[in-house]
């Protein structure tokens, strides 16, 4: 007789190594524990209470992109069980910290990164150029399905200048345009900035 699979959901947060989250059940949600992510293997360990007794579940799986593979070894009246484990990230994730150059006229070029923070639809996070320290806050951050845009603010000598980023995210690119007005002339290039892994 095959065992029969259950949909649960996971919410789960990374912060270099570190992961952190809950398990959600029918009623409840569990913290989990041991969260770790590790050259591309992501383990925790997620402990229920049901009828007075625990039951200790421990997930182990190796990431793809959006999907996690693996087992997960449940204790139960004494007895180890492992079985099959598949998770999948639900709708794309721009999270992380990107990266993209800009070639200028004089063909130099500008290095910059953006450290996105995504929940639900909405991002938030900081738009920078390596190795000049200086970090502007993006605003009106949104992904919707595949779609991510944002806009940049800065000022200088008392003007004003508007960046807006839109794109398409596709695993570990977003590939687009960027839109900015610059002395009271609109420009449009091309954009395409790789998530660091």
């Amino acid at each position: 007789m095959g065992e029969q699979s259950r949909e649960v959901t996971l919410k789960l947060t990374q912060d270099g190594e570190k992961l952190t989250g809950t398990y959600v059940g029918r009623n409840s949600e569990t913290p989990i524990e041991n969260g770790k992510v590790a050259d591309g293997e992501v383990s925790f360990t997620v402990t229920r209470e049901f009828n007075g007794q625990k039951f200790t579940s421990k997930y182990k799986g190796k990431l793809d992109v959006d999907i996690i593979k693996g087992n997960i070894e449940s204790e139960r009246d004494g007895e180890t069980r492992t079985r099959e484990w598949e998770a999948k990230r639900q709708g794309p994730s721009a999270a992380g910290t990107w990266r993209w150059s800009f070639t200028r006229n004089d063909g130099s070029s500008l290095d910059f990164v953006v450290k996105l923070k995504q929940e639900g639809e909405k991002l938030s996070g900081t738009v920078g150029m390596v190795d000049q320290g200086e970090e502007f806050a993006i605003e009106e951050g949104k992904v919707s399905g595949a779609q991510v845009s944002f806009t940049v603010t800065r000022e200088r000598e008392g003007n004003k200048y508007v960046t807006k980023f839109q794109g398409q995210l596709e695993g570990d690119v977003i590939k687009g345009k960027v839109g900015a007005t610059w002395a009271g002339e609109d420009r449009s290039f091309d954009w395409e900035a790789k998530r660091e892994r």
